[in-house]
């Protein structure tokens, strides 16, 4: 896995999001903000990395502050990702087709991920599939509802990699889920 950055984010989903959403569900720690919103958005800000992410706490801190944005009561995410991808039309998965991970072609600024102050502090909160086109698009287990085919912690991830990787060569996320390179991100709350 490889360092990805960080996202500050609320996970409380918003109401009558997943209807048939499993019994465990009780928040959405997704990457992408479709259901759980970024308090600030690095992409918007062209400071994300090419993970599409922030480097570190102080870019999203500092943002924060600058738009004037309330932050209470946000959680702050840090992330690693899979080396590999794998390129979908979002119908179609051809599980022989992994290639190395291709950096987000908007990136705004370098990759130089601040490795978190205390790894201690770190909590590994599950393995979430992430689509990318031009940025970091979407993570279909929220964004397109597929948490309600899968089997997915209470934090509407996946628990493992494996089981992360094996839900994208299965074709989980097929039948025009969503159009881009899918790989697969470690979700970690920083407390």
């Amino acid at each position: 896995m490889l360092p990805a950055g960080y996202l500050l984010k609320r996970v409380v989903p918003p109401a009558g999001w997943l209807v048939e959403a499993p019994n465990q569900v009780k928040d959405v720690c997704s990457v992408a903000n479709c259901v759980n919103d970024n308090v600030v958005d690095v992409q918007e800000a062209w400071k994300h990395n090419t993970f599409g992410v922030a480097n570190s706490p102080a870019v999203l801190w500092a943002l924060a502050e600058e738009v004037g944005v309330d932050s209470s009561g946000a959680q702050l995410f840090y992330y690693a990702a899979y080396e590999r991808e794998l390129e979908s039309d979002g119908w179609k998965f051809d599980a022989t087709s992994w290639r190395p991970r291709s950096p987000v072609r908007s990136a705004g600024v370098e990759d130089a991920v601040e490795s978190p102050a205390d790894e201690g502090a770190l909590s590994l909160v599950g393995y979430d599939v992430v689509v990318f086109g031009d940025y970091l698009e979407h993570s279909p287990l929220s964004c397109n509802s597929a948490a309600s085919e899968a089997q997915v912690n209470e934090h509407c991830l996946f628990p493992s990699l494996e089981r992360a990787v094996e839900a994208i060569n299965s074709g989980t996320f097929g039948g025009g889920c969503e159009e881009g390179a899918y790989t697969v991100f470690a979700v970690y709350m920083v407390n």
